[in-house]
């Protein structure tokens, strides 16, 4: 239990690093390699859990931020957009609160069968992906290559246009 204490201290940590030291600058063009831990049951996720020849959305969010509260809720407003595409949301916020956020803002996205929630247990989101802050949202094409970037909850049109495609 104290593991999980201290994960749930460096997420703050390690996100302030990552925006006082600029390293966000840089973006990612192909999806890294990462293991996060699914939320539903404890196993682990990666690059060959993704369901082949399917764009890939990751969302990386921090239930604490209203900017993925609102963005969250536009995503699962339009869930049915995106049947055809592999959902991986990310957050570093602890199990119990996510089930909670997610039951009250994403419950259709959060429960589809193409989504998985994870949770980043071993920090490799924001130093494989680089997001600059919340919420961080990904496109990556079936080939692995990033179509969209984006931190703007502005920009969610955008990504649902792109899912439609």
């Amino acid at each position: 239990m104290q593991d999980i204490h201290h994960f749930v201290s460096m997420k703050n940590i390690l996100f302030a690093f990552l925006l006082i030291s600029g390293l966000a600058s840089a973006q990612v063009k192909t999806i890294p390699d990462f293991k996060f831990i699914r939320i539903d049951n404890g196993a682990a996720f990666t690059p060959n859990n993704l369901t082949p020849g399917k764009k890939t959305f990751f969302i990386f969010f921090d239930t604490e931020c209203p900017h993925c509260f609102r963005a969250i809720t536009e995503y699962n407003k339009n869930h049915q957009t995106m049947n055809n595409l592999n959902i991986v949301m990310v957050t570093m916020s602890r199990k119990d609160i996510v089930l909670d956020f997610l039951k009250k803002v994403g419950p259709a996205l959060s429960t589809k069968k193409n989504t998985v929630v994870t949770l980043d247990i071993y920090n490799h989101f924001i130093g494989r992906f680089l997001p600059k802050k919340y919420p961080s949202m990904f496109l990556f094409g079936s080939n692995k290559q990033l179509i969209l970037y984006s931190d703007e909850e502005s920009d969610i049109p955008n990504f649902i246009n792109n899912f439609k495609k």
